[in-house]
C-alpha cells in the first residue's frame, strides 16, 4: 500500500510563537518520522512536509497517488485555523485519510464554539466567553466581572481560542479581576492574532482520555492524570507551554503526566461515558483526546477536545497505548483499516 504522511513544516511562518513554544511545533516532524518508521515496515511510505506552498504540496501528494494519507498537519501556512482546510482539500481531491474530518476539526479547534455546543448537549464545561478585538470593552468587563462572581475559584483563565499544545497558556492568564482579564485578552489579540477565550478557572483534579476507532468499535485507552506538586501555586496549575516545553522550569518540574491506574470506578465510568457521548454527537472518527477537570461539585468538566492530538514519542497518547499494551504499529493499522474499509464505529460501545 502507498501511504503519504503529511505534516506542517511552517514554524518559520509563526512569528507569534516564543522560542519555547516553537519546540512543541517542531515535534510534529518527529511524530511524522515515527509514523513513517512504523508503517514503512509493511507499506511504501513517503513524507510530505507542508510548508510555504499548499498547492505544491497537494499536487505532489496527488502525483504520488497514495492509497491513503496519514495526516498530521496542525494548521498550514502558519495558521492554526486552516487545519481543517487542509483536510477539506484532501476530501475534494478524493484522497482518503486517517483522522477526523474537516467539520469535526473545525468544531473542536474553536474553543468558544465547542464550549457552546457542549453546554447545549448538557455536558459539564466551565463557563466561557469568546472575546474578539473590537467588542465593546465596557460590556466585556461587565460580563467577565459577572463570570468571576459565579466562578467557584474566584478566577478566570484567558487563552487563545484556536491554539493547542499549551501555546498561549500560562500562569499569567489566570487572573482575579475583569481588568486583568481584559488586559490579557489584549495580549492574546496582539501576539496570536485571534480572539481570546475567557473561561472560569477550575482548580481541581485534571485528567485526559484518548479514544480511537478500531474494527471492534471505539477503544477508550486508560485515562491519564496530571499531578501538580503541592507547592505549585493554584494559578500555575495549568498544562501550558511552560509545563510542556520549558524543560527545567518550575512548571515542568512540578507537573507530572501519568496513567491513572487506580481511579474510583464511578469516576472512571463518568469519564468514559462523557467522552464517548460527546465524540458520538460531534461525529468524531480516527483518534482524539479529551482534557478534563473535576469541578467542585465532583462532576467531570470537559476543558478541551483535540481532534488531532500529538501521537509522537513521549506523548500522553503513547503512554496510554503502552498502558493498554497496544503496539503503536497496531494502533496505526487499525486506523488505516477502519478508514479504508468504511467501518461505522459505535462510539458509545464499551471497549
Amino acid at each position: 500500500m502507498k501511504i503519504a504522511i503529511t505534516y506542517n513544516a511552517d514554524t518559520h511562518l509563526k512569528p507569534h510563537l516564543n522560542e519555547v513554544e516553537r519546540l512543541g511545533e517542531d515535534e510534529v516532524a518527529e511524530s511524522a518520522l515515527d509514523v513513517h518508521a512504523a508503517l514503512a515496515q509493511h507499506h511504501h511510505c513517503e513524507l510530505f512536509p507542508v510548508g510555504d506552498c499548499i498547492a505544491g504540496a497537494l499536487l505532489a501528494i496527488r502525483d504520488y497517488a497514495p492509497d491513503l494519507v496519514f495526516n498530521l498537519c496542525e494548521g498550514v501556512l502558519g495558521r492554526t485555523r486552516w487545519e481543517a482546510h487542509f483536510v477539506l482539500a484532501l476530501d475534494l481531491l478524493g484522497i482518503p485519510y486517517c483522522g477526523c474530518d474537516a467539520v469535526t476539526i473545525a468544531l473542536t479547534q474553536d474553543k468558544g464554539l465547542i464550549k457552546q455546543l457542549l453546554r447545549q448537549l448538557g455536558v459539564a464545561t466551565p463557563e466561557g466567553l469568546a472575546v474578539a478585538p473590537g467588542c465593546p470593552e465596557g460590556q466585556i468587563l461587565a460580563d467577565i466581572d459577572a463570570m468571576l462572581r459565579r466562578a467557584p475559584s474566584g478566577r478566570v483563565i484567558v487563552k487563545p481560542i484556536r491554539e493547542d499544545g499549551g501555546i498561549g497558556v500560562d500562569a499569567t492568564g489566570v487572573v482575579r479581576s475583569a481588568a486583568a482579564a481584559l488586559a490579557r485578552c489584549h495580549a492574546v489579540w496582539a501576539q496570536y492574532q485571534q480572539p481570546a477565550l475567557v473561561e472560569a478557572f477550575i482548580d481541581g483534579e485534571e485528567y485526559n482520555l484518548a479514544l480511537y476507532a478500531s474494527q471492534q468499535g471505539m477503544v477508550a485507552l486508560p485515562p491519564g492524570q496530571i499531578v501538580f506538586a503541592p507547592g505549585l501555586a493554584p494559578e500555575a496549575r495549568v498544562v501550558g507551554w511552560q509545563a510542556k516545553w520549558n524543560i527545567g522550569s518550575v512548571e515542568d518540574i512540578s507537573t507530572e503526566s501519568r496513567i491513572a491506574h487506580s481511579l474510583d470506578p464511578t469516576l472512571l465510568a463518568e469519564i468514559n461515558a462523557t467522552c464517548r457521548h460527546v465524540a458520538g454527537m460531534i461525529g468524531m472518527s480516527g483518534y482524539c483526546r479529551f482534557d478534563l477537570r473535576r469541578g467542585p461539585d465532583g462532576r467531570i468538566n470537559i476543558i478541551d477536545i483535540n481532534a488531532n492530538p500529538d501521537i509522537g514519542p513521549g506523548s500522553g497518547f503513547r503512554k496510554a497505548l503502552a498502558a493498554a499494551d497496544i503496539r503503536f504499529e497496531d494502533f496505526l493499522c487499525e486506523l488505516i483499516h477502519v478508514r479504508l474499509h468504511g467501518h461505522r464505529v459505535p462510539w458509545a460501545s464499551a471497549a
